[in-house]
């Protein structure tokens, strides 16, 4: 597979990954990476692609390869039997540290930036009265990542080195994050009503630019 597409890697999510959850994560991440490609620079919207691909696959193994000595290693397997270009699989391998793959492109480092933050708006967002990500500030986002009982399960080291590595400051990348999400807010349940289930197929539309 030389050009992997939308459809191609919306296949490969939905043949690993039932959780509706874990499928609504890849679309917001694949949001957060397209619009992170454009901060960086990227015109050419066959590059913005590339990015929104890392992002929409970066979990798809974790469901049902879950722990630390299986999860990214053995989606970068999967990825490489069916010939999936070598630099998706890099930046997708150097999102969890764990790997100890490096980051050195600006792709492969916006997946760390992205990942756990792109959750953790999400989480801000449902703790509001209207359940908007579109009213989220990004004061609130810094406040309630000092706080440790909040959202838990989001790594703030994640987050605080993926700033530091995308190399702007986190208020910046916070608002990025936010702005990416509000065009696909009603998928990702963050428009104020549950959102529907995300099929197998047809794939979703891409998300467009904030």
């Amino acid at each position: 597979m030389t050009v992997p597409t939308r459809e191609n890697a919306w296949a490969l999510l939905t043949e690993f990954t039932s959780s509706q959850a874990l499928r609504r994560h890849a679309l917001a991440v694949e949001a957060s990476m397209r619009h992170l490609a454009r901060a960086a620079g990227a015109t050419d919207e066959a590059e913005v692609e590339r990015w929104g691909l890392v992002g929409l696959l970066h979990d798809f193994d974790y469901e049902k390869f879950p722990t630390e000595a299986d999860h990214v290693f053995r989606g970068m397997e999967i990825l490489r039997e069916r010939a999936w270009p070598e630099d998706l699989i890099k930046a997708i391998g150097g999102h969890a540290f764990y790997t100890g793959i490096p980051r050195d492109t600006p792709m492969e480092k916006a997946i760390l930036a992205s990942d756990e933050l792109t959750g953790f708006v999400g989480a801000c967002a449902l703790v509001r009265p209207s359940k908007k990500i579109s009213e989220v500030p990004v004061e609130s986002v810094l406040k309630r990542l000092k706080e440790k009982a909040f959202a838990q399960k989001v790594d703030r080291e994640y987050v605080r080195r993926g700033a530091e590595e995308w190399g702007r400051p986190l208020p910046e990348l916070i608002a990025l994050v936010l702005a990416s999400q509000v065009p696909i807010a009603a998928a990702l349940g963050l428009d104020g009503a549950p959102a529907a289930d995300l099929p197998d197929a047809p794939c979703p539309p891409a998300p467009p630019a904030p």
